[in-house]
């Protein structure tokens, strides 16, 4: 009876750790589908804007000035590839407070 009971006891704790591993698999699950779609609608983002350039480049070619598009609402384009700010660079550090005392005109 004692073995019934130890396997009973393992079956239900099984099951409520799969239960457990089932909800955070759903959890990544959720993950993985948001990156897909944010992935997708980056794509038809660059897509659309890859268009307005041409057709704004048209709209130039075509006689139409900066100037004019802009007071009719239609701003220059935007470039294709988003620019990146640079982290900001470390202050750099003296090697040793030995240097840092003679740095600073103080021994120490």
């Amino acid at each position: 009876m004692a073995d019934q009971t130890a396997k009973a006891v393992r079956s239900q704790t099984e099951k409520a750790a799969l239960a457990l591993l089932r909800e955070r698999t759903n959890l990544v699950g959720e993950a993985a589908t948001a990156r897909h779609e944010r992935d997708q609608l980056a794509e038809a983002l660059r897509q659309a804007t890859d268009h307005y350039n041409t057709r704004y480049a048209a709209a130039v070619a075509g006689g139409w000035t900066a100037d004019d598009l802009a007071r009719l609402g239609l701003g220059a384009p935007e470039s294709n590839s988003p620019r990146r700010r640079r982290p900001p660079r470390p202050a750099t550090e003296p090697e040793s407070a030995g240097e840092q005392g003679v740095q600073a005109g103080v021994e120490l």
